[in-house]
């Protein structure tokens, strides 16, 4: 139950105001709000902890980092719309705090810039043994185009190209990543997204061994080049089958088997590639039937595309129990 008057309340201070209205636009870390405003961390932590209690905001531990997004208050659409309409133009402190707002974004794309820059021969030895990449997300796209795609988990977001290519056509896009240095690339990605795209967003920190996630909460699940790095991908595909809602998809992007070793020593491969028998056994134990799959040639490795669906369960389709073939004879 929402308490009006703690809402009333955390929004009274200016400076409360001031991060509403910034978190509104763009999820960011206790660190870039502290910069954006001029204020101490002490300071500014107070407030947060204000607008946290009145639900307005919510903190999101990502290693060591502590990052700020919209809260329920917010996510409902009954306080959104007014932060929308409200006009700023006259108002010189929340002008000034979103110049300080494009600083941000620009330092986090150069970020991403320079590990790119950095790791570039690393990336390009590894395309240049497949297909390209605009192919491969051509064929999601020809995949995912069938249907809405609804609420979307991308597992293993990395640098959230996912994000870029899906984020704006779904209800909800969760990018799951257990490196909080990636995570920090996909968040760079926000920025390139509209207000009302982002605000559908969220950067989680978890592991694909034991997603952070409650069952059947997705419409389509995605793994694009990430399954390689799964020890058990079985247990893997299994979780994502858990968080999976009857009907939604599971699209899993990876190499067909090679036996280019150097993955496993250089790029830390668990698995040379998967074979079709691999994910077609997995997704049957674990519910989702196997409809699609395609590979795409045009290099060394060749690169699979599989989509499943999940199936709805017998108990799903009658909750009551009953026996629907059931004739009472006088």
């Amino acid at each position: 139950m929402i308490n009006l008057l703690n809402i009333m309340r955390a929004l009274a201070d200016p400076t409360r105001l001031r991060i509403v209205f910034l978190i509104h636009r763009l999820e960011l870390s206790v660190g870039e709000l502290v910069q954006i405003l001029g204020q101490s961390q002490p300071r500014v932590s107070r407030h947060i902890r204000i607008l946290d209690e009145a639900g307005i905001l919510e903190r999101r531990k990502e290693g060591s980092w502590v990052f700020l997004r919209p809260g329920a208050v917010l996510t409902d659409g009954r306080l959104a719309p007014l932060l929308a309409q409200t006009d700023l133009k006259e108002a010189k402190a929340f002008q000034r705090d979103l110049v300080r707002l494009d600083e941000v974004r620009a330092a986090r794309t150069e970020m991403a810039a320079a590990y790119f820059a950095a790791h570039a021969d690393e990336w390009d030895s590894l395309r240049s043994l497949h297909v390209a990449e605009s192919e491969v997300e051509a064929a999601i796209r020809r995949i995912l185009q069938t249907a809405p795609i609804g609420s979307v988990l991308d597992v293993g977001t990395g640098t959230g190209r996912m994000i870029e290519l899906f984020a704006d056509d779904a209800s909800r896009f969760v990018a799951l990543d257990n490196s909080t240095e990636m995570l920090r690339l996909a968040r760079a990605k926000l920025a390139n997204l509209t207000a009302d795209t982002a605000a559908k967003v969220d950067i989680m920190l978890g592991d694909f061994n034991a997603l952070p996630l409650t069952d059947n909460m997705f419409d389509t699940v995605i793994f694009h080049q990430v399954l390689h790095y799964a020890q058990h991908p079985e247990g893997v595909i299994a979780e994502a089958a858990r968080v999976l809602a009857a009907k939604g998809r599971l699209i899993i992007v990876d190499f067909a088997v090679h036996n280019r070793e150097e993955l496993r020593t250089v790029h830390a491969h668990a698995r040379l590639g998967f074979a079709d028998g691999l994910i077609a056994k997995a997704f049957e134990t674990n519910g989702v039937h196997l409809a699609h799959q395609v590979e795409l040639d045009g290099g060394a490795l060749a690169v699979k595309v599989w989509m499943g669906q999940k199936q709805i369960s017998p108990i799903a389709e009658n909750p009551a129990g009953k026996n629907t073939n059931l004739r009472i004879v006088a």
